[in-house]
């Protein structure tokens, strides 16, 4: 009947572990791909419209940027004087110091440039052509006059702003060095009076702008659009330029050039304008390679889902009866364990690795016991060392600032109030270096502040004003020992010192509610919030030693049931608060 009931215990374990971790591979890896398989397409055109817009966004920037330095340059040129009097003067000789200067002051301004860009100036007449490259010929208003031509951006801008530089896509052309002519800057160049003397053209090669557009790679089109004269060219294929009718994927914008994105059919536009120019950069992605992608790997997914999940079965099967049983019991032993008992024993296996783990398991539980009581030994020893070593902190820390309060009396009074201070300060003595005992009553306690609070009033007189109480029925309370002292110390020497004018210290102990209450408090200088941690533990490795001692001494004694709190605001004074259960029954150990 027992093997009975065995069999099918372990066959209904071994059937929900095999039923359990289809299910959970399956229902997950089923609505992931009917998710992936419902959104995976419109979740695409989503990616798509961020990426080319984040692109194309990216490139706007780089290219206003790369324009407006250019910009800066056309206006130092045609700003300087001495173009403007060579323009003035109508005539140049080239082997004049004048010429010379000239050409240092532009190959000066275009450093780091001369292959990337080429600054022409010429004079209304034509007699003066001077460039940073072969003069261009469609420049040389010699010949050119008023004659329109689609090279001459002159003569494509003569009604222009006499201020302004004008930026343009409009005169695309091959140099002499061949380097193709992207976009063109004019400036007229004119005195302070207002009166033209000629213009500056400032000619980008696509090489000035390609390089900060590395990213276009990953769009199938990028267009730099001029909206006012309906002409654009390609930033991917520079030499693809020219009016609307050229790139069919404008015609979808309507003339809307304004910031945004637009989809038609398999195609994601993205529009952004060029800061501070007429231009607009547009870019163009086509969606169908990612969707061909998307569906291949959709595919590829759905076979291996199912060789997966056909495998999986087959092996979670043969897993699930050789484990179902060996790890119940052994389960079954960890939980008593668990909720202690310890006098649980796990019985051998068939299976060889099962039965080292019953008889580890076994080991383990006898080790625990072992521990549990070195532990608790240990944590003893501990408790009372800790007490000892930081009693013992206390006693250098405590003599240093009486020694220097005897010092400071002595040369502020003289020899008459020795005597007094003598013996307060051998009761501070014989209470601090006596080490036999770890504890004294809360009256005891007082009796060493009096002796101190003595020694202080002798030296600071009238301007020390002194409270003091202790109800009778807290006398006789047993509290470790240098628990109220160091903390008058520190109001003194931290709070009360550095003040001006008179000083007032209190300390009261009470009792309520079984609970014993001492307070500590003065009207010294305070000290800013976050001086101290929420924590006092952390002022274990702080300078803060008089503090962390009365703290962690208190703390050893009474557990989490003991308070202590540190309170104080600058300029008003700082306040310690203690509290702790006015009995501690022998033989209980707080938690710790």
């Amino acid at each position: 009947m027992e093997n009975t009931s065995r069999k099918k215990k372990r066959k209904s374990l071994f059937t929900k572990l095999l039923s359990n971790f289809i299910v959970v591979l399956i229902i997950p890896l089923g609505l992931f791909f009917s998710y992936y398989t419902l959104s995976g397409s419109r979740n695409q055109a989503r990616y798509l419209k961020n990426q080319t817009s984040e692109l194309v966004r990216k490139d706007a920037l780089e290219l206003s940027s790369t324009l407006e330095a250019y910009r800066h340059k056309a206006y130092m040129i045609s700003t300087n004087s001495l173009v403007v009097s060579i323009l003035e003067e109508d005539s140049l000789d080239a082997n004049s110091s004048s010429s010379r200067q000239l050409y240092q002051f532009l190959f000066d301004v275009m450093k780091g440039d001369t292959y990337l860009a080429s600054v022409s100036l010429v004079s209304n007449s034509g007699k003066v052509r001077v460039s940073t490259h072969d003069f261009p010929q469609v420049y040389d208003l010699r010949y050119q006059g008023n004659d329109w031509d689609l090279n001459n951006v002159i003569a494509q801008n003569e009604k222009a702003s006499p201020t302004a530089s004008i930026i343009t896509i409009n005169s695309p052309r091959m140099t002499t060095i061949g380097k193709l002519v992207i976009a063109s800057i004019l400036r007229r160049v004119y005195d302070k009076d207002g009166v033209n003397y000629g213009y500056l053209v400032l000619d980008i090669y696509s090489e000035a702008i390609a390089p900060t557009l590395v990213e276009t790679l990953s769009l199938g089109e990028e267009l730099l659009v001029d909206t006012s004269q309906f002409y654009a060219t390609s930033l991917i294929h520079p030499e693809k330029h020219g009016t609307f009718d050229l790139f069919p994927i404008l015609a979808e914008l309507k003339g809307n050039f304004s910031r945004g994105m637009k989809q038609y059919n398999d195609t994601i536009l993205a529009i952004e304008p060029i800061i501070g120019t007429p231009l607009s950069l547009v870019g163009s992605i086509s969606s169908v390679p990612f969707q061909e992608n998307l569906n291949q790997w959709i595919f590829v997914f759905a076979l291996m889902m199912g060789i997966g999940v056909t495998l999986a079965t087959i092996l979670a099967f043969f897993f699930s009866r050789t484990i179902s049983i060996p790890i119940e019991n052994l389960a079954s032993s960890m939980k008593q364990v668990e909720e202690g008992n310890l006098k649980t024993n796990q019985k051998d296996t068939e299976i060889l690795e099962f039965s080292q783990l019953d008889h580890s398991f076994n080991a383990m539980v006898l080790q625990i016991i072992s521990l549990l009581d070195i532990t608790r030994e240990e944590q003893e020893n501990l408790a009372e060392a800790e007490r000892k070593a930081l009693e013992s902190q206390m006693n250098p820390h405590f003599l240093f600032n009486t020694l220097n309060t005897i010092k400071a009396l002595a040369k502020m009074h003289g020899e008459e109030e020795i005597y007094t201070i003598t013996i307060k300060l051998g009761k501070l003595l014989r209470s601090t270096i006596d080490n036999h005992k770890s504890e004294c009553t809360l009256e005891e306690s007082m009796s060493l502040v009096d002796s101190y609070l003595t020694i202080q009033k002798i030296r600071f007189g009238e301007k020390l004003n002194i409270h003091w109480e202790i109800d009778d029925s807290c006398k006789q309370i047993m509290t470790p020992k240098l628990i109220i002292q160091p903390l008058v110390e520190n109001s003194i020497v931290h709070g009360l010192e550095p003040k001006a004018g008179n000083w007032n210290l209190s300390v009261i102990i009470k009792r309520k509610d079984e609970r014993i209450y001492i307070t500590i408090e003065d009207d010294g200088i305070g000290f800013p919030q976050g001086s101290l941690p929420e924590n006092l533990d952390d002022l274990a490795n702080s300078t803060h030693v008089g503090v962390y001692n009365v703290y962690r001494r208190l703390f050893l004694k009474y557990g989490k049931s003991m308070t202590f709190s540190i309170t104080s605001r600058e300029g008003e004074g700082t306040q310690v608060f203690i509290s702790f259960p006015d009995r501690q029954e022998k033989g209980v150990q707080h938690e710790l």
